[in-house]
């Protein structure tokens, strides 16, 4: 059994993307340490905000793989101790509604982020994924320490993450449970170090518990309401007070929830990342047919004939929100959701889908706002960024649950055998 001193507990980002884990983290009494990602318009993102919160975190823009060597990650964490590796691997081989490519090299990413926990070594390991990983199948797959035959994605991490020492238990948790006005079922894997003595695990740590749900839902009109001044076309950098109902979620979001290192979060009172679309006439005019929660096909559907071929589309899936209810699941496409008001017919902007996402209204996204065709392979644009992103509010629920284990074992609590 291992007992620690009372610090704060220090986190390793790993695929931060924008930084959603880490707010979460952050909000939850962790310290970012270090990060890493390939993109460098999430690399400036990240930069930027942790540099606003005052944290001195080290940032790794580049292949991960050029990272799995023990110099190098001693060199990013500054020879720190690492309480909890983070990160989410992208997710888009894995993904059910993507083309669930088996030769995608992305699909073995999650590998490469277990060899990064085995050199940190840290005392639990959060990694985040989309449902489709519980059900995709390897044929044959190259772990740390051997090959795999027809086995779920899932059984790979559990078994490589014994052989380097660590239990793992995994869980979907949904978005909309801990207080964000969102449809995003995520698998939470969270792994805690351990022994094995004379074939028997002893846990080094205790095991975190799943967070529990919030009994309270946060709708769309609870989130961006105050937002709904922009029309298509428009931008701005001030909020109009005249609009909103001022939600407890909105007033939160607006003076900030991730503390900065002075222990208050950060409050601006100019609006960043608010930009809308302009539309053509033709998709101005199919917005406004859509009633609340009918997607364009629904819409196509029932439309008569004449109206069917004027407003007629290959973008099936694009649905207007329900002001009363939670969104649908946030892509990285900026043209699936359509705002609620009929008076607004008009995709969210940046800023609207970052606060149904649980960002502060000081987390400010950078890079281009949007882009399209082969860019796409090329940069991260805003939209990107924030539809890739773990929301923050389900991060934190998630540190509590460790920071509690943490804890227990500062308070020198006894651990259990495992089996």
């Amino acid at each position: 059994m291992i007992y620690l001193k009372s610090r704060n507990f220090k986190i390793l980002d790993i695929f931060s993307g924008a930084g959603g884990m880490a707010e979460g983290f952050i909000q939850a009494g962790f310290i970012p340490i270090a990060a890493t990602d390939m993109s460098r318009e999430v690399a400036e993102t990240y930069e930027n905000r942790h540099r606003q919160l005052g944290y001195s975190t080290n940032y790794y823009c580049g292949d991960i793989k050029d990272l799995i060597n023990e110099s190098k990650i001693k060199d990013l964490t500054e020879g720190q101790d690492i309480d909890v590796v983070v990160g989410g691997p992208p997710c888009q081989g894995f993904s059910l509604s993507g083309k669930r490519d088996l030769n995608d090299p992305r699909n073995l990413l999650f590998i490469d982020y277990l060899r990064i926990v085995n050199l940190v070594k840290p005392k639990y390991f959060v990694m985040e994924n989309v449902e489709g990983i519980l059900s995709y199948e390897f044929k044959n797959v190259k772990g740390i320490f051997g090959e795999y035959c027809n086995v779920t994605a899932c059984e790979v991490i559990i078994k490589e993450a014994l052989n380097i020492g660590y239990k793992v238990k995994y869980k979907v948790l949904n978005a909309k449970d801990y207080g964000i006005p969102q449809n995003r079922p995520r698998v939470i894997f969270i792994g805690h170090k351990i022994e094995i003595i004379n074939n028997k695990i002893f846990n080094t740590y205790f095991p975190p518990m799943f967070p529990k749900k919030k009994i309270a839902r946060i709708t769309v009109e609870d989130a961006i309401s105050d937002l709904k001044f922009l029309k298509a076309g428009q931008r701005s950098n001030k909020y109009d007070n005249r609009f909103g109902n001022k939600s407890l979620y909105q007033t939160k979001l607006r003076k900030g929830l991730t503390p900065s290192i002075f222990g208050s979060p950060i409050a601006l009172h100019e609006l960043y990342n608010h930009q809308s679309t302009l539309h053509s006439d033709v998709v101005t005019k199919r917005f406004q047919a859509l009633n609340q929660g009918e997607s364009v096909g629904q819409l196509i559907n029932r439309l008569p004939s004449e109206l069917k071929t004027e407003l007629m589309t290959n973008k099936y899936r694009c649905t207007k929100l329900k002001s009363d209810k939670v969104a649908p699941t946030i892509l990285t496409l900026p043209d699936d959701i359509v705002h609620y008001e009929e008076k607004n017919p008009r995709i969210l902007t940046v800023r609207e889908l970052a606060r149904i996402q649980s960002f502060d209204d000081s987390f400010i996204f950078y890079g281009n706002r949007t882009t399209g065709g082969k860019r796409r392979k090329l940069e991260t644009p805003q939209y990107t960024q924030v539809g890739n992103a773990v929301p923050p509010l389900l991060a934190k629920a998630v540190a509590e649950e460790i920071m509690r284990a943490l804890r227990k074992v500062e308070n020198k609590e006894e651990v259990l055998c495992l089996n």
